[in-house]
């Protein structure tokens, strides 16, 4: 049975594709803050699957829906509405510690649960779609393009939604609206009224869902806060972008001691002042608060905090990127700044600061000389021309998922060549760049080492010839090391003081002019030519500089020595877990991909359906291709416009929106070119690459005029941008359905399955070639891809490239 080409079933597509991102979106938020990073993608990823599995089952089992197709859309939509709400209240009834999965059978248990869960409804949802477009693939380009306008909506509205229901709201929402396209789809009375009435109940829960109790791992800071160290949480507040909570301590049950108070001298005087409570971004990365009420805190005198301003001038301009509790810009006030300018990615922790949340602080954040300014701090710098006499960033790390739920595995553009290069820009003669940083091992180092090297890349860009000369790195031995630069070198009279002050406090200099230092600083800052780059190929972890098209400055280990590690597994940046997370997520996606687009192949074979092998090879090829070539435009244009746009979450909202609205009006208007594929497919690759070209050489360029520009300027110029390629992109699929549907109508949920199972392996893909490759070469295979995958089709068609 064919279903009727009516405004209803292009609604049905809309609104269950808005529902399956906004599910999606909202899901990724809730995991990012319940479990670790890592392992949020693991489960989102696997359970895309779903999509692809949909397809596949539809192909090979072609009698599902066929005697009333939109009354089992209907009913495959309240199934995934049904299972979306179930897969939520798992997430809150049973906690989860991934970093238990190999000490406990029961969190493996529970890691299998959780995949198992996710994934339903992203099965019943793409089988609902895959049988809309089956019985429809002659109208192929409007499907697909409500398909997409559907998912890109939902791009534009889970922040907003994220940020007034919460993301547990915002997910019951998408499962109360996949019960409403049910009630839709339903002609019998009572299903509908049934559907109805589901939809309404879940819409009142989404109001209320606020109060579901999510627990974090026990592995993660605030749990450790809370269990441990026996704090007491005392703020909580969902956002689009972290779940921010504030918890108290009480000194009397944890005995606080020098080690607890990262960067101070061990040869401090006991007791310090402990700090009042930590504040948290979806539980982990934490960082503390303190009663001001209590003094100015001492203890900031015998810390790493005061080195920098040994060796600025008097009353100096601060900037402090990364304000989290408020530390660098207490230590700014205690040593004289005469302004200081703060800037946080995170809004609500802003105002808990200025508005004095907890009464703690006496409106010290509400002084004339402070200004505190919620946004991503490099693209603060970037779009201002203000002078500082320091900028000062202390471990400065992003511990959560992204929303968009693709796996970005902690890219920083903070700590890239191109980024040191505009700090410089910003400071006055002589100012200092100031990166307090994360310190273990002064023989093999790791998050200091490589610091030290984009600093020596920058200088030497720069024309300076003996970068040594402006570099110095001191650690405290409690867990930080502070990596000093200046554009100009540093005097004798300021090496004397930073040396007096370290041999004071006991502290440790890795690299100062004049002093021993330790061999690898001083290869990494000051060796020349060969003699450094023997040092990076000899170090144990990776340390070269990080740029702008490679950010990823937490991989520190060799893809080759994940084979034979030796260092032990944590949920940190700066173990391997996440990399052999994307390893091993690689390999199971491949792997169950494989499977559902094979799968249906055998069958195919069997029944002697689906013409010949020849062609239906070409299918798996172009689509395959397809999916994975999308997959890796869309995840390093994301990450392209993050410093532009100035914020995370606007980066996922207008990129992801604009690509898909302007990839389901490509899918539009490729009905004009029905009956000429041959010749179109070929000319939008070349469309596509010409682009690639634009994107990589001219929009960076383009980018930094438009920097100091208002927001919907900026906005409308990445739109703009973004329109030409996803015109281009939308008519591959579309257009390539139409061939296939040619061969044989049981390839087009194949197709279908092909699609997903490719896109879903594209997101890991993507990340894993960046880190070797960059962004840049990145868009150059995608373009392969395409060209590949279009000669693949045209020959499985009868029609070879040449012909064209």
């Amino acid at each position: 049975m064919v279903i009727p080409m009516t405004a209803s079933i292009y609604r049905a597509v809309f609104l269950i594709a808005f529902a399956t991102l906004l599910f999606e979106v909202t899901l990724t938020r809730i995991l990012s803050f319940t479990i670790w990073y890592h392992f949020a993608y693991v489960i989102i990823s696997t359970a895309l699957l779903g999509y692809g599995a949909a397809g596949a089952l539809l192909a090979v089992r072609s009698e599902i829906g066929r005697r009333d197709p939109m009354a089992t859309i209907g009913l495959l939509a309240v199934c995934a509405g049904l299972s979306s709400g179930a897969a939520v209240g798992v997430i809150s009834a049973f906690p989860f510690d991934p970093m238990q999965i190999f000490s406990s059978p029961r969190h493996a248990s529970i890691l299998l649960v959780y995949q198992l869960a996710v994934a339903v409804p992203f099965f019943f949802s793409g089988l609902a779609i895959s049988l809309a477009l089956r019985d429809a693939a002659e109208q192929v380009d409007r499907l697909y393009f409500w398909d997409l306008v559907g998912a890109g909506a939902a791009a534009c509205i889970a922040v907003p939604l994220m940020n007034s229901l919460t993301p547990p709201g915002a997910a019951l929402a998408s499962t109360a609206l996949f019960s409403a396209v049910g009630a839709a789809c339903w002609r019998h009375s009572a299903r509908r009224v049934a559907a109805i009435a589901a939809a309404g109940l879940l819409s009142f829960a989404a109001l209320f869902a606020s109060h579901i109790h999510f627990e974090p791992a026990a592995s993660k800071h605030l749990a450790l806060h809370i269990y441990m160290q026996k704090m007491k949480p005392v703020f909580s507040k969902w956002t689009a972008l972290f779940r921010t909570d504030v918890v108290a301590s009480d000194p009397t049950a944890f005995d606080f001691t020098n080690q607890d108070e990262w960067g101070i001298s061990l040869a401090s005087p006991e007791p310090i002042q402990p700090f009042w409570g930590f504040i948290t971004h979806d539980a982990s990365a934490g960082t503390s608060i303190y009663d001001l009420k209590q003094g100015r805190l001492d203890f900031l005198d015998d810390h790493t905090q005061r080195m920098p301003y040994l060796v600025v001038p008097e009353a100096p301009n601060v900037l402090v990127i990364g304000v989290g509790g408020g530390r660098d810009v207490i230590a700014a006030d205690r040593f004289g700044a005469s302004q200081i300018t703060g800037v946080e990615l995170d809004p609500v922790t802003i105002d808990l600061l200025r508005e004095d949340h907890f009464g703690i602080s006496d409106d010290f954040f509400r002084q004339e000389h402070i200004r505190l300014v919620p946004g991503e701090g490099r693209h603060f710098v970037a779009a201002n021309d203000d002078r500082f006499d320091l900028i000062q960033i202390t471990a400065v790390d992003t511990l959560a998922a992204q929303s968009s739920g693709a796996y970005v595995l902690a890219e920083n553009y903070l700590y890239t060549v191109e980024a040191f290069s505009e700090y410089l820009d910003h400071l006055t003669p002589g100012g200092l760049l100031c990166v307090t940083t994360g310190h273990l091992d002064d023989v093999n180092p790791k998050s200091s080492g490589r610091m030290v090297s984009v600093a020596r890349e920058v200088l030497r860009r720069r024309g300076v010839t003996n970068p040594g000369d402006h570099i110095a790195v001191i650690t405290s031995r409690t867990m930080f090391a502070n990596v000093m630069v200046k554009p100009v070198a540093f005097s004798a009279d300021e090496l004397q003081r930073l040396a007096a002050e370290a041999d004071r406090l006991e502290f440790v200099p890795l690299w100062l002019r004049g002093a021993e230092g330790k061999p690898i600083f001083r290869a990494l800052a000051d060796a020349k030519g060969p003699a450094h780059e023997r040092a990076l190929r000899e170090a144990r972890y990776v340390l070269t500089p990080t740029t702008d098209d490679s950010p990823f400055f937490f991989r520190f280990y060799r893809w080759k020595d994940l084979l034979d590690l030796r260092d032990p597994l944590g949920a940190e940046h700066t173990t391997a877990l996440g990399q052999i997370v994307l390893v091993v997520l690689l390999l199971l996606l491949t792997l169950l991909a494989a499977f559902f687009i094979l799968g249906p192949l055998v069958v195919f074979g069997r029944r002697g359906t689906g013409g010949p092998i020849g062609q239906r090879l070409g299918v798996l090829f172009y689509f395959g291709a397809v999916g994975i070539g999308f997959m890796l435009f869309e995840i390093s244009l994301m990450q392209r416009f993050v410093l532009f746009l100035g914020y995370p979450t606007y980066s996922l909202t207008v990129t992801l929106a604009a690509l898909l609205i302007f990839l389901g009006c490509g899918s539009f208007l490729s009905r004009r070119f029905v009956g000429r594929e041959q010749r179109v497919l070929p000319l939008a690759v070349v469309g596509i690459a010409v682009l690639a070209l634009g994107y990589g050489t001219l929009m960076p360029a383009a980018q930094a005029l438009m920097l100091p520009m208002s927001l919907p300027i900026r906005v409308t110029f990445t739109v703009a941008v973004l329109a030409p390629l996803g015109l281009l992109l939308g008519m591959f699929f579309p257009l390539g359905i139409r061939q296939v549907l040619r061969l044989h109508e049981d390839l087009v949920p194949w197709a279908w399955a092909i699609n997903g199972c490719a896109s879903v392996t594209g997101t890991v893909l993507a990340v894993v070639l960046a880190m070797g490759i960059g962004f840049t070469g990145v868009w150059t295979i995608s373009v392969v891809l395409y060209a590949c995958g279009v000669a693949a089709l045209l020959l499985a068609t009868g029609r070879r490239p040449s012909e064209a």
